[in-house]
């Protein structure tokens, strides 16, 4: 039978208890007041007994190696030589006819060759690791083996960068740049099409692709930025069209064009990330101490040309700004004293620049790097590079603007991807050097040393000036 002595000791049990028992239960350690503790230090009782977790396994928040997508791809042979020559047959023989009368001597005709030359560059970066760091336990692994890998793959950004945009003649005066010329430079200037700040299209690549037939070639890759291929599939697949499901389970929405049939053939599309629009400008500059110091002014005037193409971007107020630069990086921005205001009867005439090295000039400019706002538009990106005219104090370089390059456009490459057009000549393949001993660490270069070639240079092609919808900068700059 139960009765109220079955519950005498109710009050221990149930909350109901005295001061003591109350202050013997704070006692029982607990994990800490996080919001009062400074990271590990200073914890008390039981948070300081808790060990710190650290997930093993590293989140990459940066590109990888599956991003260097033309580096791959490219075909590559041995170099024996800083200077890497070699050469073009321009043509079997002249233009005249071959038929001749009965029994008479055909005309003697010769076939045409050049010899060309292009100059092996070095890239590389150093890496070192405490001795110290290499005995104790660390989160991934193998610190050394881990930087290695990270030296690696940011070599690779600069070479996939590089084969792109690079720029040999980026350089001071008399001086060979010591980077090597990317396609941008190597394509032949007549072999591009300017899209003029509208979505590439069907007709585009159709029209780039009879381009490339004409010079004999068989387009098989356009490598293009991931934004551009979004638009153009978006125009084949537009959201009003239903795909009927062909399975219980449902079905996946969404196409993105991966080849396109041309009238030379199927061409696959390469999306590349570092295929980036138009660079926006850096305010804070990169390269810190090393970098060359900023001009002292920049002024801009209206030119006299007649084939300026500020048309296809419209009268309007432009902004400019000019950063100087070199190997290490670009200085802060020196912005135009003036902002320019085109007129309709201005839009061939061009913006002549002109641009004052520093009088205490502590770092001397090896080139250019020249920004320019949209019409009536606030951001500003870079839209030409230019080498240094003078790298004297107070020296003056000239530059002239004619609208090649729009702001916030992207650029696509297309042609034919063989070793008998384009390959990259390798002096050094990627390669670990150790360096001496001088304290207590660990310090090793990762080196290559190589340049592209472009055998047939009107057997590629590239589209210039597609239209940007995003705005804002990206750490692959």
């Amino acid at each position: 039978m139960v009765s109220l002595n079955d519950y005498e000791n109710f009050g221990s049990g149930f909350g109901v208890g005295s001061q003591m028992d109350v202050a013997n239960l704070n006692k029982a350690l607990n994990t800490g007041d996080y919001a009062q503790a400074d990271g590990v230090d200073g914890r008390i009782n039981g948070a300081a007994l808790q060990v710190e977790s650290l997930e093993n396994s590293l989140k990459v928040l940066t590109y990888s190696d599956q991003h260097v997508k033309f580096w791959k791809k490219i075909a590559k042979t041995p170099a024996y030589s800083t200077v890497e020559e070699y050469n073009q047959l321009l043509s079997y023989g002249s233009n005249t006819g071959a038929f001749v009368p009965e029994g008479v001597l055909p005309e003697t005709d010769d076939s045409q060759y050049r010899r060309q030359a292009s100059f092996v560059k070095f890239l590389g970066t150093t890496r070192e690791v405490t001795h110290p760091m290499t005995l104790v336990r660390t989160a991934h692994g193998d610190v050394i083996a881990r930087e290695n890998q990270n030296g690696i793959l940011w070599l690779m950004k600069q070479l996939e960068n590089a084969l792109f945009w690079g720029d040999s003649s980026l350089a001071a005066p008399g001086k060979e740049g010591v980077q090597f010329d990317g396609l941008n430079k190597l394509i032949d200037k007549e072999n591009t099409i300017d899209i003029a700040g509208k979505d590439l299209a069907d007709t585009d690549i159709n029209l780039g692709a009879q381009m490339l037939i004409e010079n004999f070639a068989t387009p098989t890759d356009l490598y293009l930025p991931f934004e551009t291929l979004a638009n153009f599939s978006n125009s084949y697949f537009p959201k009003e069209r239903v795909i009927m499901p062909t399975q219980n389970s449902g079905y996946k929405a969404g196409l993105v064009v991966n080849d396109f049939q041309t009238i030379g053939g199927s061409v696959s599309f390469q999306p590349d990330l570092f295929l980036q629009k138009t660079k926006p400008l850096n305010a804070t500059g990169t390269g810190g101490t090393k970098a060359p110091t900023a001009p002292a002014e920049v002024t801009a005037a209206i030119g006299d040309l007649t084939n300026a193409e500020f048309g296809k971007s419209g009268a309007g107020t432009y902004k400019y700004a000019v950063t100087a630069c070199n190997r290490f990086g670009e200085s802060v921005p020196t912005y135009v004293t003036s902002d320019v205001v085109l007129t309709s009867g201005d839009l061939m005439k061009g913006v002549v620049l002109t641009i004052t090295n520093s009088a205490s000039l502590v770092v001397a400019p090896e080139w250019f790097n020249i920004y320019r706002s949209e019409a009536d538009g606030t951001m500003l990106y870079q839209i030409m590079q230019v080498p240094a005219g003078s790298v004297n104090a107070s020296g003056t370089t000239t530059a002239t603007d004619i609208n090649d390059t729009m702001p916030n456009t992207y650029t696509s490459f297309m042609g034919e991807f063989t070793p008998e057009v384009i390959a990259f000549k390798q002096l050094a393949p990627i390669m670990k050097m150790n360096l001496a001993t001088l304290g207590p660490c660990i310090r090793w270069m990762i080196l290559l040393y190589g340049v592209p070639q472009l055998y047939a240079p009107k057997k590629w092609m590239k589209f210039k000036n597609i239209k940007a919808t995003t705005n804002g900068n990206s750490q692959l700059y």
